[in-house]
């Protein structure tokens, strides 16, 4: 028996006899989701509610036995005892009430039992128990939407709810027998007992003793209100502790059988089978084959490229009124105001070298040869200018590298790859080139395949020909370009590793690839730098791999010039089988949000580059490598609606501003929609990940980087929404108002979002009134210019929304959105005396704005002595 509950923010906390209910911070409730496997008899001081959103579970209660399945709803009086078992997966919303709370509405209260069981009616009887499901909905939306007042909306909905069961459920039979405090006291000192001793002899007839009563009474007690005989209590406890150490520790089972009060192997493993239908050998072999299979990672289980939008909602919300946010206030939306003083002449400046601009990322190899990509990669060098260019599949089938003659030696073809990199050259740019994936011929039958255009994943059946392929490879373009060229190319061996779907072979096998290829390359010239691994954030954050790696492949002397990760902020990821691999490449788009949780946390890039730094430089004393984020986003989906919105603008801006220079490199993943990893979307806004969409119409987050890209290579201040920088052109201001996406949409759900709406998805936010009080600024006339993107202005898709929505646009159609949908440009002249200026800014959710300070012909200067827009 597992004694344990997944609570609301995932972790397991172990099970108790008694359970003390802790109310919200500003609810006198308790209301939750959870997913259960099993839960042990316990009782609470509170009336719960629970109502099945998705799958199915068993209640036991002290008199009966209920099946619950989706859409069931059943109440659990206050000192009930109750216990739960489950077979499948699930999810539940709960609702408990403390008592205490109750008798302040209705004194009489404490007296009345509640019969409140749907399972127990048909169809045509659920309309009383539908408004009950109404109230619990309205009341999870405003839990996790949280808008203003949304307290008082609950507690006047708790009222009703209240009134409801007093009224439709109030049970007949008021002498119901109840648990009570004598009752109750004596099993929690028997239950305390059990778990503090399991792991000795317990003796029941010394217990019966201490309790001052008979054997047999205390087993028909124990029995009638636990719902268990006393024996399998104390056998469900100690095999709760002892299936910990079968799976955390490497004790052996008979000494694990002895530490856990089991009286011998044998007793062990026939209580074991009893409720695991294994021995324990057998169970532990499963759940490490299984950790073997994972490579002991959570993050292996992830996936996050079928993102489906996760109906386990839909019970729920069907039964509000309309897919909105109830009113809960009359008040006027929050008005958020910030102040800053900035001493534009005293504050040191700081150098910046903009490395967020270093890198720029596409999607596969062959996809830079087509036209359009090609269109689009030029504009963003054109309006903004990156260093370098990071895609997959240099190696797919498509882009015929890799061959071998007719005695099975490597022959190379580089037609495609020339072309390649002369385009990528040309254009300004220089390759960071991912080592990946293998050609057919190299792939082994353990090897498996990924995207939609099929790239093979796996190590390669001959490491040799690898590493010929390599060699040759490199070698060719040191021949065409010249070593001085080359060495400043960067070479990324493979692409997340720690993930199954990448790299579905074991960690050792990967450090294996990794290090051979290391000093493939370094043969060539010492001077080329290589790196990896590419690994999620998610990884990064809850496990060692990145520490191992480092420590394993150096000892081999192979030390990384550079360490690459990717940033998805993902809190929760979940397991996907093979099957289901295969069968959701070939039907994606249709599935969008596979099983994931994004973070509630708006630092977390923040938090992943402080770890990065941590870790590495915990690897080893003096090793500094180069450190490249070489993708990043606020997702990792190609179908997450949001991306073609203003929020976008706001993260970028907000995420490069916030960790400006702090790493290497920030590749955003992509610069655009076109891209072969999935089938393509028939609609235009799609919820791609690029900054432009497919047919190149620029989004809210081209433009975001296009305004970055204005800023000075000084920084003279950053704040909370803001970052004032400098340069000879004068000074800039860069404002925005982040708004943080909500709760149950970070959980997956999709309700309250669609092809046209995509703004009721996050946390209740206001306009934001920014002031910015500059000084030292010398006096004069100036001219101010000011960009703003926000949902009026600089979006594509919100323009396309006001014109209907069109599912098929013709080539004049397609043109104005690309003309009209840039930000909006005010130009004004100021008069600055005294040598302060007030910048005042207001912006709405998602809004960016750039103020540009220029006096005529006068520069900005870090200089404090030179005559500029800084000196007196």
């Amino acid at each position: 028996m597992i004694e344990r509950i997944q609570s609301e923010g995932g972790e397991e906390v172990q099970s108790y006899t008694y359970e003390n209910i802790e109310t919200d911070d500003q609810l006198p409730v308790h209301l939750f989701l959870h997913s259960t496997h099993q839960v042990p008899n316990h009782w609470h001081d509170s009336i719960e509610i629970l109502f099945v959103l998705k799958g199915k579970l068993q209640l036991f209660t002290k008199d009966r036995y209920t099946e619950l399945n989706e859409e069931d709803l059943f109440l659990i009086n206050a000192n009930d005892i109750h216990a739960i078992e489950a077979e499948e997966n699930n999810l539940v919303l709960a609702l408990q009430i403390p008592i205490a709370y109750l008798i302040q509405i209705e004194p009489q209260i404490e007296r009345m039992s509640f019969g409140c069981n749907s399972a127990a009616y048909g169809r045509e009887e659920q309309v009383k128990f539908d408004e009950l499901r109404a109230l619990l909905a309205e009341m999870m939306l405003l839990h996790y939407k949280r808008p203003q007042g949304y307290t008082l909306r609950i507690q006047s909905l708790l009222l009703s709810l209240t009134y409801l069961l007093i009224q439709g459920f109030r049970s007949q039979d008021q002498n119901t027998e109840k648990l009570d405090d004598k009752h109750r006291e004596r099993l929690l000192r028997i239950t305390s007992y059990v778990k503090e001793n399991y792991n000795r002899n317990i003796n029941i007839q010394q217990l019966a003793q201490q309790e001052y009563l008979t054997v047999p009474y205390l087993s028909r007690f124990f029995k009638e209100y636990m719902g268990t005989s006393f024996t399998k209590y104390v056998n469900a406890v100690r095999l709760d502790r002892a299936v910990k150490d079968l799976t955390l520790t490497n004790l052996s089972i008979t000494q694990i059988a002895h530490d856990h009060g089991f009286p011998n192997l044998k007793s062990f493993n026939a209580v074991f089978k009893e409720f695991y239908r294994q021995t324990p050998g057998e169970y532990r072999k499963t759940v490490l084959d299984g950790r073997s299979r994972f490579q002991k990672s959570s993050a292996s289980h992830f996936n996050y490229f079928e993102m489906n939008p996760s109906q386990a909602f839909e019970s729920l919300f069907k039964y509000l009124p309309d897919k909105s946010v109830p009113a809960v206030t009359t008040l006027p939306a929050p008005h958020a105001k910030r102040s800053s003083h900035v001493s534009v002449e005293s504050t040191p400046v700081t150098e910046v070298d903009h490395t967020w601009k270093k890198l720029m990322t596409v999607g596969k190899a062959k996809e830079v040869l087509f036209a359009e990509v090609q269109k689009h990669m030029q504009r963003v060098q054109r309006e903004i200018g990156f260093q370098y260019v990071r895609f997959h599949g240099i190696f797919d089938d498509e882009m015929m590298v890799y061959g071998e003659n007719e005695r099975g030696e490597v022959s190379l073809n580089f037609a495609y790859s020339d072309s390649l990199f002369d385009f990528i050259l040309t254009s300004g740019l220089r390759p960071f080139l991912e080592l990946s994936f293998l050609p057919s011929q190299l792939a082994g039958e353990e090897c498996g395949t990924i995207f939609y255009k099929k790239s093979f994943v796996g190590s390669p059946k001959d490491l040799g020909k690898w590493n010929q392929m390599i060699h040759q490879f490199i070698t060719h373009y040191i021949r065409k370009y010249g070593i001085h060229e080359v060495r400043q190319w960067y070479f990324e061996v493979w692409n997340e590793p720690e993930i199954r779907i990448f790299w579905p072979d074991t960690y050792e096998a990967y450090c294996e690839l990794f290090v051979s290829t290391y000093h493939c390359i370094k043969s060539i010239h010492p001077e080329l730098r290589v790196g990896g691994p590419g690994i999620l954030s998610i990884t990064l954050m809850r496990e060692d791999w990145l520490t191992r790696f480092v420590r394993d492949v150096r000892e081999r002397h192979a030390e990384p010039d550079f360490i690459s990760i990717h940033n998805y902020p993902y809190d929760e990821a979940m397991s996907i089988s093979n099957e289901e691999i295969q069968v959701d490449f070939e039907q994606f788009p249709n599935l969008v949000f596979q099983r994931i949780e994004l973070s509630a946390d708006t630092g977390y890039l923040s938090q992943v580059i402080a770890k990065l730094k941590e870790t590495v430089s915990a690897s080893a004393s003096g090793y500094t490598p180069e450190l490249h984020m070489t993708e990043w986003n606020s997702t990792g989906s190609h179908r997450d609606l949001v991306n073609d919105t203003c929020y976008k603008a706001a993260y970028i801006v907000k995420n490069v501003l916030e960790n400006m220079d702090a790493l290497h490199s920030f590749g955003y993943w992509t610069v655009t929609d076109l891209l072969e990893e999935f089938k393509m979307s028939a609609e235009l806004f799609h919820g791609g990940l690029g900054l432009m969409t497919y047919n190149g119409i620029p989004k809210p987050a081209f433009y975001a980087f296009k305004l970055l890209a204005r800023l000075g290579d000084h920084c003279i201040d950053r704040g909370e929404g803001y970052y004032i920088a400098g340069n000879d052109k004068g000074l800039q201001v860069l404002m925005y108002a982040y708004v943080h996406l909500d709760a149950l949409y970070r959980k997956g759900d999709a309700s309250f979002i669609n092809r046209t709406n995509r703004y009721d998805v996050f946390e209740e936010d206001g306009l934001t009134e920014l002031t910015l009080e500059l000084t030292g600024i010398r006096s004069g006339t100036y001219t101010l210019k000011r960009h703003t993107i926000n949902r009026q202005h600089g979006s594509a898709f919100d323009l396309w929304v006001q014109m209907g929505a069109p599912v098929h646009m013709d080539a004049d159609t397609l043109d104005y959105l690309k003309q009209a949908s840039c930000p909006r440009l005010t130009v004004e002249q100021v008069e600055i005396k005294d040598s302060a200026y007030t910048l005042v800014s207001t912006l709405s959710p998602h809004e960016v704005q750039l103020v540009e300070l220029v006096k005529g012909n006068q520069s900005y200067t870090s200089n404090k002595n030179e005559k500029g827009i800084i000196s007196m």
